[in-house]
């Protein structure tokens, strides 16, 4: 896994280690799909025609270097941002997926599932540490969509550049 860039390496990471997550009911499986940031998929096609309950997005990394030494970095601090997004989801009546329930069970998912894969294994080039720094929620009223968003911050250290 660590063969692979940084952003690769979080995503086989969580998509393995994400567990199962459910709808409402607490029996029925959430359908999630995982995305690269910035493809063409809209929201609402995701959503409503191809019936997904999470969509969880991958984004383009900040980085900066940590202890230099005569201009020479020693570590990568690279920050990958992780956007899970859902919405409430009614059927005749009955809500199959509540936005606010479906990013508690994501998020406490997604924390566990890092926390699996936090460290490369002994002997693999290059090494790194993963954790979260951060998480920002926010919800907003877009093209007709109630939208639910996390966006959580993995920072990725390496003394690979």
């Amino acid at each position: 896994m660590a063969a692979r860039d940084p952003k690769t390496t979080i995503r086989t990471g969580v998509v393995t280690n994400l567990g199962n997550i459910t709808k409402d009911d607490g029996v029925a499986l959430a359908s999630v799909i995982h995305i690269w940031e910035g493809g063409p998929e809209s929201l609402k096609h995701l959503f409503y025609s191809e019936d997904y309950d999470v969509v969880v997005s991958y984004g383009e990394p900040r980085s900066r270097s940590e202890r230099s030494i005569q201009d020479k970095p020693l570590h990568y601090q690279m920050s990958y941002p992780v956007t899970v997004t859902t919405i409430d989801k009614p059927m005749i009546g009955v809500i199959l997926c509540t936005a606010a329930r479906m990013m508690y069970k994501v998020t406490y998912a997604l924390r566990n599932a890092v926390a699996t894969f936090a460290q490369s294994a002994s002997g693999v080039s290059p090494a790194y540490t993963l954790k979260i720094t951060s998480d920002d929620a926010a919800s907003k009223h877009i093209g007709g969509l109630n939208i639910y968003e996390t966006k959580h911050t993995l920072e990725y250290e390496t003394d690979y550049a």
